[in-house]
C-alpha cells in the first residue's frame, strides 16, 4: 500500500472519530455569526437581545450582511441563544464561531501521530527515525515511531509471545537493552529433554556448533539482535524495531553448511511443537534473521539448506536473508542464500541515510526483495555497551524486527488465517510488508519491489480487518432448481478454491453441492450458477468456504435462502372491490435468477378512466417477496405499504376522488399486468 495512502487513512479515521464524538464541542461560547437578510441597524438588533447582553464585534461583510457578535455565555445557554436568535425574522443564517487551527504539514501532522521512547540514544537512529541527523535526508527512514502509535510488540491479539529467531554467532544474553526468549518447559541443567523436543536443556536458545545450550557471547549477533529488538522506552541505550519482541539466540552461522542447516532446524522444531500443541510448548517463531552467507554460491548447489525456507515456511515462519556485501547482481552471481527460491526467504540490501543503496551491497531484479537501512546503525553490542556497524547484515534485521512489529498489529481475521493456516498467512504477512514499501529510485530496477522497508505502512494495513470471502447476495428459483451465488473478496487469493455446500435450516451436516475455482483479484465480485437437484419448497442455508491449495480449510460465509419466495410476478385483485373509501392491493416479486439476487425496479400506478395518473404506490428496486399497499380514496388518511412481515409508510397522501372505475399497474421490466377496481361513495 503506498506510503502516503495508508497514513491518509489512519489520519482520516481518527479525524472522523473525533468530528463524531465531539459534535460542536469547538466553537467559542458566547460567539455567533449571522447574516441578515438584508442591511438592518445593529444596534436595534442588539437592543433586542439586551437580555443576554448582546453585542457586536465588528461587520464581516457588508455587501453579505455578514456580522459577528458576542453575547454573555456564563449566564446564558450557547444553544438556546442561537435558537432564539435563529427564529429572527431578520435574520437569514446564525451559527457558532467556531476555532480553526492551521493545517500543518503532512510530515508535521504524522509526527504527531508517533510514539518517541526515551532511550537516550534513540536521537542517532536514523533508519528508525531521520531528521537529517549527520546530514542525512529527513525521511528516509522505515516510520518506526509512525507505527509505534499502533503497536511496540511483544503479542499477538490472541496472546501468543511473538519471537525472532537470530541465526548468528551468539549473544551477550545477559545485555540489559536485550529480551531473550526463555524456554519455560525446560529445566536448566538438569540434563533431560523436559519438553521432549529433542534438545536437552534448551532453556536459552542452542547452540548448533556443537550441539549443546550454551550459546556464546558474540558482538555481531548482539549487535543484530539490538536491531530487531531492543527493549524501547527503558531509559536506556538505544530501540529496537520491536520494542518487546522476544529474541530467540541460536549459534550456528558459520563453519558449515550442516551448521546451518542444524541452526535452522532448532527454530523449526520450536515453531513446529507450539502449532501442534496450540501454544502449550515450543516457540511462536515469527521469521529467522540471518546475516551470513556465501558469496556467489549457487542453489543448485545448496538444495538442503534452500530447501530449509520452504520447510520453516510450512510452519509459518518466513527467514530474512542479507545479502552479499558486494556491489554485485544476484541474479547473475548467484548468492546463498539471498538467490534461493523459497517464496518464504525475503532477501534483503542495505540503503543509506539518502534512501540510496550502499555502494557495497548486492542487487538483483528477480532475487533481492527490498531494501532496508544498514548503513551506520547504532544498536547494543558485548559488554552491555553500543556500537555503529554497517553492512547488508544491519539491514536485514529491520525487517526482521518489522514482520514481529506486523503480527503484533494484526487483528483478529488475519491472525485467524495465520492460525488456521501458518503456512499462507506468512505469505500474507510478506505480501503486506511488500506492498507497504516506499518506492526509492535507488531500488526500482534492481530489486523485487523497488522500495525500502517502511514498518508503518505494514502495521496499518496488517492491522485493518478483512474478511478473504463474503457472500453478499443469494437467488434462488424453486421452478427450475437453479441457484445463484454472489460474492467478492477483500483480499487477492490465489492458488485455492471455493467448495459450495448445502444444508436446511434444522441441519447441522452440511451437503457439498459444487465447487469453484479460485481467483486473485482483490476484492472482485464473481457469481456463481449451478444447478441443485435435490431443491425443494424449503428454507435451506448455502455455504462458500475457501479451501486452499494445500486442502486446509480457512474461512467460510453464509447466506440463508427461503425457497418458499414467489417465483413469479403477479398482481392480485384489489380487496375490497367495490370499495370506500380504502382498498388493499398484493403483489409478488419473484427471486429471477436474471436478477443476480439485486433489487428489481417495480412501480405499481393507479390511473382513472381517461387514463390519467391518480398515484404512484410504488415506485423502487424491491427483493423478491410478497408486497401489500394499501390505496386510500381520499386525503384524510395516511397510505401504509408494507413488505410481510416488516413494515413501513410510504411518503406522499392521494387527492379526494370520485366515485367511479380506477386502473392499478404493476410493471417490473418487461412484465406489465393491469386490473381494474371500483370506487362506490
Amino acid at each position: 500500500m503506498n506510503k502516503h495512502f495508508t497514513r491518509f487513512l489512519l489520519i482520516t479515521c481518527l479525524t472522523f472519530s473525533s468530528l463524531i464524538l465531539s459534535q460542536e464541542s469547538d466553537f467559542i461560547p458566547g460567539e455567533l455569526i449571522i447574516q441578515f437578510k438584508e442591511k438592518i441597524s445593529i444596534d436595534s438588533f442588539e437592543q433586542s437581545y439586551s437580555d443576554v447582553e448582546m453585542e457586536n464585534i465588528r461587520l464581516l461583510s457588508d455587501r453579505l450582511n455578514i456580522w459577528w457578535v458576542k453575547y454573555n455565555s456564563i449566564d446564558n445557554d450557547d444553544l438556546e441563544v442561537r435558537f432564539r436568535v435563529s427564529r429572527d425574522p431578520r435574520v437569514k443564517i446564525v451559527q457558532f464561531n467556531h476555532q480553526v487551527i492551521l493545517r500543518e504539514s503532512f510530515d508535521e501532522l504524522a509526527s504527531q501521530l508517533a510514539i518517541f521512547p526515551n532511550d537516550p540514544q534513540f536521537g542517532t537512529q536514523w533508519g528508525l527515525h531521520n531528521t537529517g541527523q549527520s546530514g542525512g535526508t529527513p525521511g528516509a527512514d522505515i516510520d518506526a515511531p509512525e507505527a509505534w502509535e499502533i503497536t511496540t510488540g511483544g503479542v499477538t491479539v490472541f496472546g501468543d509471545t511473538i519471537v525472532v529467531a537470530i541465526v548468528d554467532g551468539g549473544c551477550q544474553l545477559n545485555h540489559p537493552d536485550l529480551n531473550y526468549w526463555y524456554n519455560w518447559h525446560e529445566i536448566p541443567g538438569n540434563g533431560i529433554d523436559d519438553d521432549g523436543n529433542g534438545y536437552v536443556d534448551d532453556f536459552r536458545g542452542w547452540n548448533a556448533y556443537n550441539n549443546s545450550p550454551n550459546v556464546p557471547s558474540n558482538s555481531h549477533g548482539t549487535h543484530v539482535s539490538g536491531i530487531s529488538g531492543a527493549k524501547g522506552n527503558n531509559s536506556i541505550g538505544v530501540s529496537g524495531v520491536n520494542w518487546n519482541v522476544k529474541i530467540m539466540p541460536i549459534a550456528g552461522s558459520s563453519s558449515s553448511e550442516a551448521t546451518v542447516v542444524a541452526a535452522y532446524a532448532y527454530a523449526l522444531e520450536l515453531r513446529a511443537q507450539y502449532n501442534a500443541t496450540n501454544g502449550a510448548l515450543g516457540a511462536f517463531v515469527v521469521a529467522t534473521n540471518s546475516s551470513f552467507g556465501v558469496n556467489y554460491g549457487q542453489p543448485a548447489n545448496y538444495p538442503i539448506w534452500c530447501a530449509m525456507y520452504d520447510s520453516l515456511g510450512a510452519y509459518g515462519i518466513l527467514s530474512c536473508g542479507a545479502t552479499a556485501n558486494l556491489n554485485i547482481n544476484i541474479d547473475v552471481a548467484g548468492d546463498i542464500p539471498t538467490a534461493c527460491p523459497s517464496d518464504y526467504m525475503i532477501a534483503v540490501t542495505n540503503t543509506t541515510r539518502f534512501d540510496l543503496k550502499n555502494n557495497g551491497a548486492a542487487y538483483g531484479l528477480t532475487t533481492i526483495d527490498l531494501g532496508a537501512p544498514g548503513t551506520s546503525i547504532l544498536s547494543t553490542d558485548i559488554n552491555s555497551t553500543y556500537t555503529n556497524k554497517t553492512g547488508t547484515s544491519m539491514a536485514t534485521p529491520m525487517v526482521t524486527g518489522g514482520i514481529a512489529l506486523m503480527y503484533a498489529a494484526a487483528d483478529s481475521s488475519r491472525m485467524q488465517l495465520i492460525k488456521s493456516n501458518p503456512a499462507a498467512g506468512a505469505l500474507m504477512i510478506r505480501d503486506v510488508l511488500f506492498n507497504g514499501v516506499d518506492t526509492l529510485p535507488a531500488l526500482q530496477g534492481i530489486t523485487v519491489t523497488g522500495g525500502r522497508l517502511n514498518v508503518f505502512n505494514a502495521v496499518v494495513e496488517i492491522s485493518t480487518p478483512v474478511v478473504p470471502v463474503e457472500l453478499i447476495s443469494f437467488v434462488a428459483a424453486a421452478n427450475n432448481n437453479s441457484v445463484i451465488l454472489n460474492w467478492s473478496t477483500a483480499t487477492e487469493i490465489n492458488n485455492s478454491g471455493f467448495s459450495v455446500e448445502r444444508r436446511t435450516d434444522v441441519e447441522e451436516s452440511w451437503t457439498e453441492i459444487g465447487f469453484v475455482p479460485g481467483f486473485g483479484t482483490s476484492t472482485e465480485r464473481r457469481s456463481y450458477s449451478f444447478v441443485d437437484p435435490d431443491l425443494n419448497t424449503a428454507a435451506y442455508v448455502y455455504r462458500l468456504k475457501q479451501i486452499d491449495f494445500d486442502g486446509s480449510f480457512e474461512y467460510s460465509s453464509e447466506v440463508y435462502v427461503d425457497i418458499n419466495l414467489p417465483a413469479r410476478f403477479s398482481l392480485m385483485q384489489n380487496y375490497p372491490n367495490p370499495f370506500n373509501p380504502s382498498t388493499k392491493i398484493k403483489f409478488t416479486v419473484p427471486n429471477s435468477p436474471l436478477s443476480l439476487g439485486e433489487g428489481q425496479g417495480v412501480r405499481l400506478i393507479v390511473y382513472d378512466v381517461l387514463g390519467n395518473e391518480v398515484a404512484t404506490l410504488v415506485n423502487e428496486e424491491l427483493p423478491a417477496g410478497e408486497y401489500e399497499v394499501e390505496f386510500h380514496s381520499n386525503n384524510n388518511s395516511d397510505q401504509s405499504f408494507r413488505l410481510v412481515p416488516a413494515g413501513r409508510s410510504p411518503d406522499g397522501l392521494v387527492r379526494n376522488l370520485s366515485s367511479g372505475v380506477y386502473f392499478y399497474k404493476l410493471i417490473a421490466g418487461t412484465f406489465s399486468e393491469t386490473k381494474k377496481m371500483i370506487l362506490a361513495k
